[in-house]
């Protein structure tokens, strides 16, 4: 569930190559806890 203080421009744009993909993901999850998404970037990491 979405938080209401939370803006749209948090939607990825849908016409991105999967590189472009990647490196948006890496931005979006920047602005995030790292803690909370721990799992996400180890995967990012290996790929």
């Amino acid at each position: 569930m979405r938080m209401a203080a939370e803006s749209d421009d948090s939607e990825l744009p849908k016409d991105l190559s999967p590189k472009e993909a990647r490196r948006y993901l890496i931005r979006y999850l920047g602005k995030r806890d790292l803690e909370e998404h721990e799992e996400i970037y180890e995967e990012l990491a290996h790929e």
